[in-house]
């Protein structure tokens, strides 16, 4: 059985109090039922105008019960309402106050423009791989239900410059437009990147004409979510296996095997060595499925394949495998390569 709220428990007393005055009054002093009504508010709030008065000796016993259990209630209830309004804003603008300082010190943060269906699952992977970010929500309630969860949010337009500047969109990597109009997500776009030209920023695209405009507007990446989902369903049907085992790497927080992206830097013994010489998966565990080079992919690479400074290696593995493969790559192994 749902609680009831106390503010619906109070309300409901404090209507039976002045129904029974009202019905008491009646009858014993034979008011109508709108003087009955006057007489019980007035008396109940302490303004006693004066002008209408209990003339029985009954009548002027019952309202001095009503008076003293009434006035007493009404007190009551008064303050307690008061004390819900100033303690429930104040809870509200210490909580943001909080919130704000918080996100005043992060550093290499992602921003996630809007909370809708593709925005949660962001926030969800986030949440899972601890990466730090900030939510901009418009909805008020979404805005309520993610403080009460604990997450960093900000209630504004995300297409204003005063709302991305208090995410820290001068201090973040990244930002993620995924709200459902393209025209917002171009707008937020074009407003980021004149705000922080280096910032790395993935935009949803609802529409396949929208692609280009977001790409011209600034987007290192467009998703269309409605694209990749039909995808996804064809290959479903088609290769069933192929997409669990990648739902199982990408979406399952269960799963020991993960994907991960590794810079090589310039100081890693990997530099200059082919996977062959390096024998990547026989030190660490982990496979190299592909390479990235500038703006060049190399897919499932030979094994005379050389690594060279700044590659991308993307490499697939359980955590302690791919940590010990950025370790090498970072130059930072005990054991070298």
């Amino acid at each position: 059985m749902r609680k009831v709220p106390q503010w619906a428990r109070l309300l409901a007393w404090l209507f039976l109090i002045i129904l029974v005055s009202v019905v008491g009054i009646i009858y014993l002093e034979g008011y109508s039922f709108l003087d009955a009504l006057w007489f019980t508010i007035v008396s109940l709030t302490a303004i006693g105008y004066g002008d209408i008065v209990p003339v029985t000796q009954a009548g002027k016993i019952f309202t001095m019960i009503v008076i003293l259990f009434g006035i007493g209630f009404v007190l009551y209830v008064l303050g307690t309402g008061f004390a819900v309004i100033v303690e429930g804003r104040l809870s509200e603008v210490l909580g943001r106050q909080s919130m704000q300082r918080k996100i005043t010190k992060l550093e290499g943060h992602i921003i996630i423009c809007g909370a809708g269906r593709v925005g949660r699952q962001v926030v969800e992977r986030f949440q899972h791989d601890k990466i730090p970010f900030v939510v901009i929500e418009n909805d008020e309630s979404v805005v309520r239900e993610m403080r009460e969860q604990g997450i960093l949010v900000l209630e504004g337009d995300a297409t204003a410059d005063s709302t991305l500047i208090e995410a820290g969109i001068h201090r973040a990597r990244g930002l993620i437009a995924a709200l459902p109009s393209d025209a917002d997500n171009v707008f937020i776009t074009l407003t980021c990147k004149g705000l922080n030209p280096g910032i790395k920023v993935a935009a949803r695209a609802n529409r396949e004409d929208s692609e280009s405009k977001l790409l011209r507007a600034g987007a290192d990446k467009v998703i269309a979510p409605e694209a990749i989902g039909g995808r996804r369903l064809a290959i479903s049907i088609l290769k069933p296996a192929t997409v669990e085992f990648v739902e199982t790497i990408l979406h399952d927080h269960r799963a020991e095997i993960e994907i991960e992206e590794i810079v090589v830097l310039s100081q890693s013994l990997l530099v200059n060595k082919t996977i062959r010489e390096a024998r990547i998966q026989d030190k660490t565990g982990a496979l190299i499925v592909a390479i990235k080079r500038e703006n060049e992919f190399i897919g499932v690479p030979r094994a005379d394949e050389e690594i060279r400074a700044n590659d991308l290696l993307i490499a697939i593995g359980t955590n302690e495998q791919l940590t010990r493969l950025e370790a090498f790559a970072g130059g930072n192994a005990v054991d070298e390569v």
